[in-house]
């Protein structure tokens, strides 16, 4: 059966021309020509006292380079992580449940952490993850939303081997500020 689409939202747009992501951030392909599928993943951080969300990250990458990175992980990494995910998230259950009632609107999508449900208004730093092809957004597992907790959670069950593929990643691509350093941004998920 073939993902339904919808198209991009607005929470998936490039922060800087506030559009779709145009190329993949390690490629330089072109992502909305052809049947090109792509990952988008972006990082919130919110400051509840002044009603404000900034975007710490933002990029896509083709189904091409992100299998590339995911492959750098060490078996591991992706052991421990899986089993996290397994113990905490049904994710064939929340698509179906999701495709039952929420099937157009994608941004319903992505309003609670999968893994401990909290409410994206309640979370400090969050992530968002969506598959992409061309224009449309592709109704997967994805799109997701998880929470800086949970995202930690996952971090301290990353390899040392994998947390320096992911140092280099986020250095060569985004050169983040030695405070944002600590904890390694990058596709943990997708």
């Amino acid at each position: 059966m073939l993902p339904q689409r919808v198209p991009i939202p607005p929470s998936f747009y490039a922060e800087d021309t506030e559009a779709p992501f145009e190329t993949c951030l390690a490629c330089d392909r072109s992502l909305l020509e052809d049947d090109t599928q792509y990952v988008i993943e972006k990082g919130y951080h919110s400051f509840a006292a002044y009603d404000v969300q900034e975007t710490v990250f933002g990029y896509a990458l083709c189904l091409d380079c992100h299998t590339t990175l995911s492959q750098s992980f060490s078996s591991e990494s992706k052991r421990r992580c899986t089993a996290y995910l397994d113990k905490h998230v049904d994710l064939p259950q929340r698509t179906a449940a999701l495709l039952d009632r929420d099937a157009l609107d994608p941004t319903r999508w992505t309003e609670h952490c999968i893994v401990h449900d909290t409410p994206k208004q309640e979370l400090e730093e969050y992530q968002i993850l969506a598959h992409c092809q061309g224009d449309d957004l592709l109704l997967t597992h994805l799109p997701l939303m998880i929470g800086g907790t949970a995202v930690d959670d996952l971090v301290q069950r990353l390899s040392n081997e994998t947390l320096d593929e992911l140092g280099g990643f986020r250095d060569e691509y985004f050169g983040l500020p030695p405070e944002l350093k600590s904890n390694p941004q990058g596709p943990v998920l997708a």
